[in-house]
């Protein structure tokens, strides 16, 4: 048998980051999201991976891979509102290169105070959504919308 016939499976590249959370961590170049123009106020920061808070847990981290220190604690939001809808989104999905709906995460950052987790928030008018199956995503902001960006997340 020629060289030429052989296939051999290509291991997926992969790269050590550090984090401050979680220290050092090796991550597979296809597990690596892009959010492009990059989250609000992270402009400059495109490349994060999800990691799973716990086995049995909602929350995931959204760490950074080239900022140690930038990691958000993320759900979806059907666990903080399981009505929450962000409406349209066909020119995201366009722009996300979408094919099936069934790859579309979405997510919302919380914000959880020092001290007081039973306080956290979510910011549901600003949602992440992520194509799973080409790892590209997007923060959205939401217009005229009935959702706050300090939704309680435990009730009070």
């Amino acid at each position: 048998m020629s060289l030429d016939k052989q296939k051999t499976p290509v291991e997926p590249v992969s790269t050590t980051i550090a984090t401050r959370h979680f220290g050092e961590i090796v991550v597979r170049e296809d597990q690596i999201i892009t959010f492009s123009p990059g989250l609000l106020g992270f402009s400059d920061l495109h490349r994060y991976i999800l990691i799973e808070h716990g086995q049995d847990s909602p929350f995931l981290w959204l760490q950074c891979v080239d900022d140690a220190d930038l990691a958000f604690v993320v759900i979806d939001p059907v666990y903080v509102l399981n009505d929450y809808q962000i409406g349209p989104i066909n020119g995201v999905k366009k722009e996300l290169e979408v094919q099936n709906l069934q790859d579309l995460k979405v997510l919302v950052i919380l914000t959880i105070p020092s001290g007081r987790p039973r306080e956290m928030t979510a910011n549901l008018m600003g949602p992440l959504l992520v194509n799973l199956a080409n790892r590209r995503g997007k923060q959205l902001v939401l217009e005229n919308s009935p959702y706050s960006h300090k939704h309680p997340v435990l009730p009070g």
